[in-house]
Parts: structure tokens; C-alpha cells; sequence
């Protein structure tokens, strides 16, 4: 069942720069916050009575039909984008109104663990699930879990504009004003387009990242609230190449358009997709069900064959069938993951940085 909106309507940008006002001032949460430590294993209680509120931005029915089916929990979801999830999380910070959220960005979540709004130390069962990846990126009191990775954005080109030849192959490329105007989708309002930007500063460093991306705007670069329209502009020719999440690049390629893409080989930034609870959710034993339900191979596998766009995914969890990936998509292509610290750490300012110099 849809989650009924109680918070106001914001445009994009001001959602998403709500989102970091708050979060950079939050200190914490209301002493009605829940002792992880305290709880029982998920298969050792009894889930509350009332729906469990899941704010998601991947798989939307999909996973709250299958859950309800599996465990008879009944859900409420708030199906948005992740840059509407954590302006909406912000704007609840002193009530918040979800019990799970599910969303692409390992970074964003970090930033809420530290400000002591994720339900921490509690037993989850299904950790062990986990493959090395994995068990690498789980914070040590399970605050958020990592259930899935994707390319935030691989290098695509429209072939009407640029033949195979001619199109850039290394990040380091996209500076060359023969491939302006950039698309890229804007990482202040799509969540998965901050992992893209948070891996040039840390991989660069801030004087070498706003240098580049810099040089990008000079050039002639298009933001756009979400991977989709990006899509759209590069199938136009709007522009003629873009930094395009990996799914968008797929459908485009499915539906006939004329677009293709690169794969460079030092990688494509990453994307986690990942699970927490929240701090004050009154539903702790139906949340950590949920938790450790996705953490099964049965889920992921059906999560990833019924998920359409959402499926398309490299799981962490071990056994998971992964038939469904299209044939397009590379088996042995490199993912370059920020660290979640350094993203929780440096997201306010990369963000803002971003929003000035488009700005300019």
C-alpha cells in the first residue's frame, strides 16, 4: 500500500538542499530512540501490530508484494527517488514517519548512521549471506546493510553523433570539449548520481575533482534531476554523450535508440544499494525482518528477476541468481566504490560545490 505524503511539496533542488541543511545540523535523535542492542533476533520475536512504513527508491511493489507475501507483514511504502527520500527523512528528523528505508547510496546512509539515526547494534541473522564485498562494507553494528552494487554511471555515446572510434573510452576523456555538452544526471537531487561525483574526489582529491568537473562546465555540461531525462537528451542528441547509470543505458539499447556505451577499463563509479532501520521505528522486530528477509538468495534472485530496471544489479548475496542480467551488461566489469566515511564526510560541501559552480 502506498505511504500517504505528509510532508510539503518540494521542487528538486530545494528538496535536496533541505536534505543537506538538516542533516549537516542534526544531533542526534529524541530519546525515544530504540537500543539495538536490546532486541531480540528476528526469528525470536513478533512483529508489531501495523503496517511497516518503507521509504524505497529501488523495486517499489515489487518488494513490499513479495515481502507481505512471504511473511504476511503488511507494508506502506513511499515509492521516490532517493534525492526525495533523504529530503523527506530530513524534513521528519524530529518525527520521523518510516521504519526502513531501502536506497542507493551507501554514503547518504553512513551520514545518518553518524548522526545517530539508524537503529545499531542489533542482531541481523542473514548477514553471513553476505559475500566478502559484503561483509567488507557492513558497518561493524549493522546500522545499514549492503545488499547490492551497480555502475552509477558508465561513458555512453549517441552513435548518430559519434562513430564507435571516435567515442571517449577513460574518464579522463569526457574533458575533451569534442564531447560537449556533457549529460550527467544532477548529484545534489539523484541519488545515484552523488557515488559518480564522490569517487573524483576521493580518487582525485578536491583540487583535482573541481578541476575536472570544472573544466566539464567550461566545456558545456548538462544537469538533470534524474538518469532519465539524461537518457532522453543523449537518444535526442541533445547531447552526445553522457554519464549514465548503467539500467538507463540498457533500455535505451533494448527500445531501439540509438545509443551505446563504454565500459572503461580502470572501472565505473559505484553505487551500493543498501538497507537500514530507523532509530526511532516502533516496529524494531518487523524491520529487522525485513532486513534480513532481503538478505536471502530467494529474495534477491526474485527481486532481481520481477524488478525490471531495479534487477539489474551485482548482489552481495551469495547463491543469488543472476540469469536475469542482461546480455549486454559486462561480466567482468570493475566497480569503483567510494569509501561511505569519506561520502558521508564530504557530501554537504561536494554537494554544494556542485550547485555553485553549475551555478556560475
Amino acid at each position: 500500500m502506498p505511504l500517504p505524503d505528509r510532508s510539503p511539496v518540494l521542487a528538486p533542488a530545494t528538496a535536496a538542499l533541505l536534505a543537506l541543511g538538516l542533516s549537516a545540523c542534526a544531533s542526534g535523535v529524541p530519546s525515544a530512540a530504540t537500543d539495538g542492542a536490546d532486541l531480540s533476533p528476528s526469528s525470536e520475536c513478533t512483529a508489531e501490530e501495523g503496517a511497516l512504513r518503507v521509504y524505497l527508491n529501488p523495486w517499489g511493489p515489487t518488494l513490499s508484494d513479495r515481502f507481505t507475501q512471504d511473511t504476511g507483514i503488511e507494508t506502506e511504502i513511499a515509492d521516490l527517488g532517493g534525492g526525495e527520500i533523504l529530503a523527506r527523512i530530513a524534513a521528519e528528523a524530529n518525527n520521523p514517519q518510516w521504519d526502513v528505508v531501502v536506497l542507493d547510496g551507501h554514503g547518504s546512509l553512513e551520514a545518518l548512521r553518524e548522526q545517530d539515526r539508524l537503529l545499531a547494534g542489533h542482531t541481523l541473522e542473514n548477514t553471513g549471506n553476505l559475500d566478502s564485498d559484503g561483509q567488507e562494507l557492513l558497518p561493524e553494528d549493522n546500522a545499514w546493510v549492503p545488499v547490492s552494487r551497480h555502475a552509477a554511471a558508465v561513458i555512453a555515446y549517441n552513435t548518430d553523433r559519434l562513430d564507435p572510434q571516435e567515442a571517449p573510452t577513460r574518464w579522463e576523456d569526457l574533458a575533451d570539449p569534442a564531447y560537449a555538452p556533457l549529460g550527467i544526471a544532477d548529484p545534489a537531487v539523484a541519488a545515484p548520481a552523488y557515488p559518480i561525483v564522490s569517487w573524483f574526489y576521493q580518487e582525485l582529491g578536491d583540487a583535482g575533482a573541481e578541476e575536472f568537473f570544472g573544466t566539464l562546465a567550461d566545456h558545456g555540461l548538462n544537469t538533470y534531476e534524474k538518469n532519465g531525462p539524461v537518457g532522453q537528451a543523449l537518444a535526442s542528441g541533445e547531447v552526445p554523450v553522457a554519464a549514465l547509470q548503467e539500467q538507463n543505458v540498457y533500455g535505451l539499447i533494448d527500445s531501439g535508440e540509438p545509443v551505446d556505451f563504454v565500459w572503461p577499463e580502470e572501472g565505473a563509479p559505484g553505487v551500493v544499494r543498501s538497507a537500514a532501520i530507523s532509530a526511532q521505528t516502533p516496529r524494531p522486530c518487523a524491520a529487522q525482518k525485513l532486513v534480513d528477509w532481503l538478505l536471502t538468495p530467494e529474495t534477491m534472485g526474485h527481486l532481481m528477476a520481477e524488478g525490471g530496471d531495479d534487477g539489474i544489479i551485482t548482489p552481495f548475496v551469495s547463491g543469488t541468481d543472476t540469469s536475469s542480467l542482461p546480455e549486454a551488461r559486462p561480466e567482468d566489469g570493475r566497480l569503483l566504490l567510494t569509501d561511505a566515511s569519506f561520502a558521508a564526510e564530504n557530501e554537504a560541501d561536494i554537494k554544494n560545490w556542485f550547485a555553485d559552480r553549475m551555478a556560475q
